[in-house]
């Protein structure tokens, strides 16, 4: 019991890390729009790369933080019955719900997403626009993010195994 802990405190402690660290990418994004607005508005000198950052950065926001959002609950989710189970049917409701519903999204959405990064990175893409940026940060993005949620998954699905199996939470 004391290895699974271990694993279950690995996993946990990746997904509160990504979350907190690229949390940040939201602060970014509010930064570069308020200098944006600046220098648009108040200077009359827009600028021709604010606006593919930002959208880099509200992308790693979104993506690379998914398992720290599972982590916490905080998806959305419709509860109208589940709220009335026993906490075992409910465990067996969300075991049944994250490997069949949560593991096939994840399984194609890592493979396809791998293929989308890897095509992105083997033809060096670029963003056509004026700034002309690298495209294939942005589409790493996706595999990444959905890899940090499969490991939380996995964290979890361990944690509603072992409450099934043994009747203690983790």
């Amino acid at each position: 019991m004391r290895n699974i802990r271990a694993i279950l405190k690995i996993l946990d402690d990746v997904s509160e890390w990504s979350g907190k660290i690229f949390s940040w990418f939201i602060v970014t994004v509010i930064a570069l729009s308020l200098y944006e607005v600046f220098t648009r508005r108040l200077l009359g000198k827009p600028t021709i790369w604010t606006h593919e950052i930002i959208a880099y950065c509200f992308c790693g926001a979104v993506l690379l933080t998914i398992g720290y959002t599972l982590k916490h609950k905080s998806h959305a989710n419709v509860d109208i019955l589940y709220g009335y189970l026993s906490p075992r049917a409910q465990t067996i409701l969300d075991l049944f719900t994250y490997t069949i519903f949560l593991g096939i999204f994840v399984s194609f959405l890592l493979y396809f997403g791998i293929k989308f990064a890897a095509t992105s990175w083997s033809i060096m893409e670029r963003t056509p626009s004026a700034f002309n940026f690298y495209i294939f940060p942005a589409k790493t993005m996706l595999p990444v993010g959905v890899f940090l949620l499969t490991l939380q998954m996995i964290s979890d699905v361990i944690r509603m195994i072992v409450f099934l199996v043994k009747g203690e939470s983790l």
